[in-house]
């Protein structure tokens, strides 16, 4: 685990980070002959960004 000084702002970004690989996966499931490897790795980091679930960020 990693103390932070300001745990909620790293939450935000690490969200925010894990929108844009939402983004990127469905992006590269339009152009990629593996579309439902890509949609699956979208819906996880949706589904992550989501939750807002972080192990390494001690609160």
């Amino acid at each position: 685990m990693f103390r932070v000084r300001d745990p909620q702002k790293v939450l935000r970004q690490i969200t925010l980070l894990r929108y844009g690989m939402a983004l990127l996966f469905l992006a590269l499931a339009l152009f990629r002959p593996e579309k439902l490897l890509f949609l699956g790795l979208a819906l996880f980091a949706f589904l992550m960004a989501r939750s807002g679930y972080c192990p390494l960020v001690r609160r």
